[in-house]
Order: C-alpha cells, then sequence, then structure tokens
C-alpha cells in the first residue's frame, strides 16, 4: 500500500450505484490494515428522508462513533443537488469552510476515503461541481459503476469529466456483480480496461439484503481482501478476474 494517497475521492458513474457501501466495506479493510482510516461526506443531501445517512451507515457498520458536524459538516434536506438543495432552502453554501474542515480531517489521518454527492457532474454551486472539490483535495479519483448493460457510457463520461475537470483518475470499483453473470456484465470489464485504459481495482458481488438507506449492511463484510486490489491492502488481481470470466464466456 505504498502507493496509496492520503486522501481518496470516492464518487460513481450515478446516484445509486453503491458509493456508500464501496467506501465502508474499502474502509473497513483499511482499518484492518493498520491505517487510522478517516471517512467524511462534505456534503449531504437528502436528510428529509427516512433512513441513515450515508455517513451514519458508513460508521455503523465500521462500529465506530459518528459525529455528524465531523464527518458530514454541510447537510441539507432535499434529495438534489447540493447547489439546487441550498437555493431551496435559501442558504448559501460556505465552500472555503467545507474545504478547510475536510483538510484538517486529512491532516487527521492515514488515510481518507472522501464520498462525494452524487457523481462527479455534480454542483456544488452554480460554477463548482465535484470533481473540483476533489481536485482541490488533492485527492485522486476511485469511480463506483455498476457491472451491467449502460455502464459502458456511464464511466466513459465519468472518466472524460474527470480528466477535463483536472481530477486524477485511480480506477474503477465495480459494485453488484451478479452471479452468475450476464453477457453485459461478463464483457463489460475487459471493455473498461481496453478501451478506456482504466485500471479495474476492485469488484464487489451482489448482495441481496444491502440496504444503505434502510440500515442492512447484510453481507458487506464479505467484501474484504478478495474484493479489492493490493493498492488498498487487498490481493483482487484484475487480470484473474478478467481472465476467469473470459474461461466463462468460453464455456
Amino acid at each position: 500500500m505504498k502507493d496509496l494517497p492520503k486522501a481518496v475521492f470516492i464518487t460513481g458513474t450515478d446516484t445509486g450505484v453503491g458509493k456508500t457501501a464501496v467506501t465502508a466495506a474499502l474502509a473497513a479493510l483499511l482499518w484492518e490494515k493498520g491505517l487510522v482510516t478517516g471517512v467524511i461526506k462534505p456534503f449531504q443531501t437528502g436528510t428529509e428522508l427516512d433512513g441513515l445517512s450515508d455517513a451514519e451507515f458508513i460508521y455503523g457498520f465500521l462500529g465506530r462513533e459518528c459525529v455528524l458536524s465531523e464527518v458530514s459538516p454541510f447537510r441539507l434536506r432535499a434529495p438534489l443537488s447540493p447547489y439546487r438543495a441550498a437555493e431551496i432552502e435559501g442558504v448559501k453554501i460556505p465552500l472555503e469552510d467545507i474545504i478547510g474542515h475536510t483538510r484538517d480531517y486529512i491532516s487527521r489521518n492515514d488515510v481518507t476515503l472522501i464520498e462525494g454527492a452524487g457523481g462527479l457532474g455534480v454542483p456544488v454551486t452554480e460554477s463548482y461541481m465535484m470533481a473540483d472539490l476533489a481536485v482541490d483535495l488533492d485527492a485522486p479519483v476511485v469511480v463506483v459503476a455498476r457491472p451491467g448493460l449502460g455502464t459502458l457510457n456511464h464511466t466513459a463520461l465519468s472518466l472524460e469529466y474527470a480528466r477535463q475537470r483536472g481530477a486524477e483518475v485511480l480506477g474503477v470499483v465495480i459494485n453488484g456483480f451478479p452471479e452468475p453473470a450476464d453477457v453485459a456484465s461478463a464483457t463489460n470489464p475487459a471493455v473498461l480496461r481496453d478501451v478506456f485504459s482504466v485500471n479495474i481495482l476492485g469488484v464487489i458481488p451482489h448482495f441481496p439484503g444491502l440496504d444503505v438507506e434502510g440500515g442492512s449492511s447484510s453481507g458487506l463484510s464479505q467484501a474484504g481482501e478478495s474484493c479489492f486490489s493490493p493498492l488498498f491492502g487487498g490481493n483482487f488481481s484484475a487480470d484473474v478476474f478478467l481472465e476467469e470470466l473470459s474461461e466463462g464466456a468460453g464455456r
């Protein structure tokens, strides 16, 4: 894990792709490896909805105290972009304060996972996007992607947008991989690597009982070393994974 950045920005190809579950599983693995691991979500929207917030779910899964003012410093009620939700509530987003708070939080950990809100193109203000936050926090991006049909376009657009905004991309984690794999899920990972030249840093299986908003982490504890690359202290090998998929498709 010598090449692991001080901070990693976890984003997704779109809302509901599983950023929070992946962040929780990755944080658990990093703690297991002996790293003081912080998790912060600088902007949380949708607090008017029933259920746990993303930060509460993650810290509950980790069995650690969740101080929302520390790890979820700016929260808005409407389940919209921070920009629009703040407009509706009539509040001004204290962008520099949030950036400063997050930088200070990063400095106190061996590694910090920063979970974005939605994807990289989600506006925080009229001119400031989630991708800009990753750049300002000097946090390379991990894109969480779905395995099936449609993910190639969504992932390609996310990768291209990250690069346009100047964000470094570490790679992709595929979440909710089915067993058995359908044709799209079995072939998409190789396309992501070979066509879009992106590292596959992990694959998380589909856990039927997993429900972040409902507070159920069912199955998530199984997402350990075998699901993440050596960059994060795991033993997942993209080459082996793709070879197994290829062999399975050839049967």
